[in-house]
């Protein structure tokens, strides 16, 4: 158990030593809360009882009650979460890290487990940072229009654990793709559309594709005003039956292929 311990300690440090986790980090905690900042203001010059009616110029749909006010700014988080769970995944074959590392615990299942839950630890600790900072800096620029920044209200909290969930099991997605296939481009190449509304297209316009991972996502946190309905107990499903099959899949791959590279 020690060892496991100090795998998973080993893994952490690997995480964040890394400069795509600082890139990541300033992205998520500082520039998603600045654009909280300026979406607040927009709001407060127009008006939280602005429609697209009276405001058509503006706004392209209503502007969702004042409880799930800033969820539409976390939107802006999830695609560098999904680079930086892909490009995690990917670096495991490269570098011979993977060679060091089993020199130290040559137990390839402890070694993947350490290895998901360090993403696991590094993802709901971004996660759960970055959105909460972005919702209370939201309702700070709101003023006396907003929520108290603190303790916001119980909506709003349900809605940033929805939004964190989110975050970190499409993460984690990202991550056992990267790894299955060595390479990051290919989780961005399946994710990053979706992301981009591609998802949510799908997701209207047929029944199918509220299965796809985003929309899924989606659903935790979707708010009145968005095209999707609020399902969370079926979008927690789909996405968490995405990562399981993900992380089974590489962890099958894990134990039985060679860790490769080249000198």
């Amino acid at each position: 158990m020690k060892i496991f311990h100090r795998t998973i300690q080993s893994e952490l440090i690997n995480v964040c030593s890394r400069i795509v986790w600082w890139v990541i980090g300033a992205l998520v905690v500082v520039v998603q809360p600045l654009l909280a900042i300026i979406a607040a203001k927009g709001y407060v010059q127009i008006g939280l009882d602005a429609t697209p009616e009276t405001h058509p110029d503006i706004l392209a749909e209503a502007i969702p009650p004042l409880n799930y006010i800033g969820f539409d700014v976390v939107l802006f988080g999830l695609l560098p979460m999904v680079v930086f769970g892909g490009m995690i995944g990917a670096s495991q074959y490269k570098h011979h890290e993977l060679r060091t590392t089993l020199l130290c615990q040559s137990r390839r299942i402890q070694v993947f487990f350490a290895k998901v839950l360090a993403l696991l630890i590094c993802s709901t600790f971004l996660s759960f940072l970055s959105i909460y900072a972005t919702i209370s800096i939201m309702h700070i620029s709101l003023g006396d229009l907003g929520l108290h920044p603190f303790y916001l209200s119980t909506i709003a909290w349900q809605f940033i654990g929805f939004s964190a969930l989110d975050w970190i099991l499409l993460t984690l997605l990202s991550f056992g793709i990267g790894m299955l296939f060595k390479n990051a481009i290919v989780p961005l190449v399946f994710l990053v559309p979706q992301v981009f509304n591609l998802g949510n297209y799908f997701a209207q316009r047929w029944e199918w594709g509220e299965y796809l991972p985003v929309a899924a996502g989606n659903l935790l946190f979707a708010t009145p005003t968005d095209p999707l309905e609020h399902e969370p107990l079926k979008g927690g499903i789909v996405l968490l039956i995405w990562v399981i099959l993900a992380l089974l899949t590489s962890y099958y791959t894990f134990i039985r292929r060679d860790v490769g590279g080249k000198y």
